[in-house]
């Protein structure tokens, strides 16, 4: 999956540091090939900030079954 978009993170960057700056990561298909990875982050503000190869990825949290702990 990595190389196709950026992907905005709901986790924040470093508030202590940055402020409310939000995180996206993986790289997209205009960067080199060696900012294509899961470690590769970058900040911006989501209103504010954007580029052509930046989205997001839906996910949904697994739900426990009521017999799960």
């Amino acid at each position: 999956m990595f190389g196709n978009v950026w992907e905005w993170c709901s986790d924040i960057y470093d508030e202590t540091v940055y402020g409310s700056y939000r995180i996206f990561r993986g790289g997209g298909w205009a960067d080199e090939e060696r900012s294509v990875m899961s470690t590769t982050r970058r900040r911006s503000h989501p209103l504010k900030f954007k580029i052509d190869d930046l989205g997001f990825r839906i996910a949904k949290t697994k739900q426990k079954k009521n017999d799960e702990p």
